[in-house]
């Protein structure tokens, strides 16, 4: 049996388990990668921060999640697709290290956020200003 997320040192086992994977993916891991070139010194401590927020009402994370995804957006297209692939990723990050109610939580935060997200993306794509 594996233990459930419980401290910000689990959220930065499973977001740094999650990131590792980047480089070798060829459609989220591009954007990352290729288009982006992300900094993974700076952006991970940013996700700790970020998830523990969600998780454990952290007060760390500063900043505005959406805004850095829409100036990606302009540079190249995030898709429904991309969203996709995401959460499958993150889902299967989370179950290959967590089980329990909180590592749910996380997916269903996850998913409310790829679904939001990915709707206001493709809406503005497909609507420019």
């Amino acid at each position: 049996m594996k233990n459930d997320i419980t401290s910000k040192a689990d959220i930065k086992t499973f977001v740094d388990a999650f990131y590792a994977k980047m480089p070798s993916d060829d459609l989220v891991g591009k954007v990352f990668m290729e288009v982006m070139h992300v900094d993974f010194s700076t952006h991970l401590p940013k996700m700790y921060d970020f998830w523990e927020m969600l998780l454990f009402q952290g007060t760390s994370y500063k900043g505005a999640p959406m805004r850095p995804h829409l100036q990606i957006n302009q540079i190249h297209p995030i898709t429904p697709a991309h969203f996709e692939r995401w959460l499958g990723m993150f889902r299967e990050t989370l179950r290959d290290l967590f089980e329990g109610p909180k590592t749910e939580e996380a997916i269903t935060k996850a998913e409310n956020i790829a679904a939001t997200w990915a709707y206001k993306l493709d809406y503005l794509t497909k609507h420019p200003a």
